[in-house]
């Protein structure tokens, strides 16, 4: 499990993110909504350690601040919303990086393993600088993959931290990385995804946290938190709450905006 309590977190002299607590569960999928400037990726890079912030994070019963960088490399893998790469290097160059970091440095076939997970067969080749934005995101995806892949080690569950993971990606690609994601939490690691699309949050999420103006306002299951009032005052527009028959799953239709 991941908990994170009384997360707060100042920018130059602008404060981020204020006495937020948040949890997550391995064996799940836990989105992080919200709209622009809310707070969402400040709280992903808090919870990972890559930025200072003032309260308290446990992974898997530890302290992460006690804990050495490799030793979390070891459990937890993190996708940026974007990566530039200053060096000519190849796809599966890229994607053999997360070997380095994580526990699965001996398996040589899994960088393939992963590059066809995430449908890029056939591009190992290829330069990175060379991809299409959305393919670039995949090739990143796989790099975290390789250096997590197995959901549980040891006993002790990993996690995948995401941030936007499908926001360059078309609808299909859209559905292929939730896919992953959703095979990943079933196997009983744990992911905690940035996202935006909520009706992609609503069919794959287990559990959402709603950010607005660096606060929590609602954390639960999709259907607990997604409702209409709640989700209008976050993002200051009227949200319509709907269901698909036969199976009920929540999704949303924007409406009049109140600008």
């Amino acid at each position: 499990m991941l908990t994170a309590k009384n997360i707060s977190v100042t920018l130059g002299k602008k404060p981020i993110l204020n006495n937020v607590d948040f949890s997550a569960n391995a064996g799940e999928i836990t989105a992080i909504v919200g709209p622009n400037g809310s707070g969402k990726t400040t709280l992903l890079r808090a919870i990972t350690a890559d930025l200072e912030f003032s309260g308290s994070v446990h992974l898997n019963g530890h302290d992460t601040r006690q804990m050495k960088a490799y030793e979390l490399a070891a459990i937890r893998a993190v996708l940026p919303q974007s990566t530039s790469l200053a060096f000519p290097f190849n796809v599966l160059e890229v994607v053999r990086l997360g070997l380095t970091t994580g526990g699965e440095a001996q398996r040589e076939n899994l960088p393939m393993q992963a590059l066809a997970r995430v449908g890029l067969t056939g591009f190992e080749a290829k330069y990175y600088q060379e991809l299409s934005g959305g393919e670039q995101q995949r090739v990143q995806l796989a790099r975290v993959l390789a250096q997590v892949w197995e959901p549980v080690i040891q006993g002790a569950p990993r996690w995948l931290f995401l941030d936007e993971p499908v926001a360059s990606l078309d609808i299909g690609h859209q559905l292929m990385v939730m896919g992953l994601a959703k095979t990943y939490a079933d196997a009983g690691g744990g992911v905690i995804a940035v996202m935006h699309d909520l009706n992609l949050t609503a069919m794959f999420a287990n559990r959402v946290a709603l950010i607005d103006r660096g606060e929590m306002v609602a954390q639960g299951r999709p259907a607990e938190v997604m409702r209409e009032k709640t989700l209008s005052d976050a993002y200051g527009c009227h949200l319509r709450i709907n269901t698909t028959p036969p199976d009920g799953e929540v999704f949303l239709l924007p409406h009049v905006a109140t600008i």
